[in-house]
């Protein structure tokens, strides 16, 4: 790699055509400019200048060597001037979330790239510990999580709370029907069985901690037995609705299904509630761009 300060102090020596007037630019004396002349030719193995009197002549591979270092000097600029640009309208962002979250943010980030045609939206739909794991490995920039995080090398700022409800089919079996009529819910999950998601079983545990029922509390999350399973948010309550389980959800997902109609959120003594909270590595500050993203964000949840 030639060296950067020789090939600074040869642009000068062609643009000023003297030694003594390149090292008035340079602060240099003389001597130190054919210095680094001669370092230069004998990094390049060939002579790059011919001294006429005062002045100077470039050879052919000087001419190369002046367009190599002006192109150089060039992408430096470049480089030094994008390090200062941030457009808070430009650019990629990109959030996780879980995919019940992102039925509630999404679209108002997309309304927010409607408005900023340059901002390019990244939703990533994942579970809590898959995004806190990216947020860390500096993988994900910016996740929206339930609860806050144990982690000291984490930045969170609150947004506001997301109710869980456990979901029932409207229509029961008339065994399940008697079960929930004389208050034996445990009796009914039990024989119901869980619709798995990938936030289901965190899900269940906090609502059967924070529920208030006693019934409940006797159940054992990690032995309510799965009954089917899947990882897309709008297809979760399909199979709750049709009666082959029930599952746990933020309530506000029932907002955006047409089942609505079908499925029944359990009355609990205690409203089950999570914090939600905005992650991003601490001490490291995001582009502005991201700054209006987090005010979309917070207002929803404000």
């Amino acid at each position: 790699m030639l060296n950067p300060t020789w090939l600074d102090t040869f642009i000068g020596l062609v643009e000023t055509g003297s030694f003594t007037r390149t090292a008035e630019q340079r602060f240099m004396t003389q001597p130190g400019v054919s210095q680094h002349l001669k370092k230069l030719e004998d990094a390049c193995h060939c002579t790059l200048v011919v001294r006429l009197g005062k002045g100077i002549q470039l050879t052919e591979q000087g001419k190369r060597v002046y367009d190599y270092a002006k192109s150089q000097q060039d992408r430096e600029q470049d480089f030094i001037t994008s390090l200062k640009f941030d457009n808070p309208f430009e650019g990629e962002c990109v959030v996780a979330c879980s995919g019940a979250l992102a039925q509630r943010i999404y679209p108002a980030l997309v309304a927010l790239q409607v408005k900023h045609s340059k901002l390019n939206i990244h939703v990533e739909v994942a579970p809590r510990q898959t995004i806190l794991t990216g947020i860390a490995n500096n993988e994900v920039s910016l996740g929206v999580v339930t609860n806050q995080p144990n982690n000291n090398d984490l930045y969170c700022s609150y947004l506001g709370e997301e109710t869980l409800g456990l979901i029932l089919p409207k229509k029961l079996s008339a065994t399940h029907q008697d079960y929930r009529d004389k208050g034996h819910i445990d009796m009914l999950i039990d024989e119901l069985g869980l619709i798995d998601h990938p936030d289901a079983m965190y899900y269940l545990k906090r609502y059967i901690k924070d529920c208030g029922d006693e019934r409940l509390n006797t159940i054992n999350p990690n032995k309510v037995k799965r009954v089917g399973y899947i990882n897309q948010l709008s297809q979760i309550l399909l199979p709750v609705s049709e009666g082959l389980g029930f599952t746990v959800l933020p309530t506000s997902t029932l907002k955006s299904t047409h089942l609505d109609n079908q499925l029944d959120v359990l009355s609990s003594n205690r409203a089950v509630t999570e914090p939600l909270y905005c992650v991003q590595l601490q001490h490291h500050a995001l582009p502005a761009r991201y700054g209006e993203v987090q005010k979309v964000i917070h207002k929803l949840f404000a």
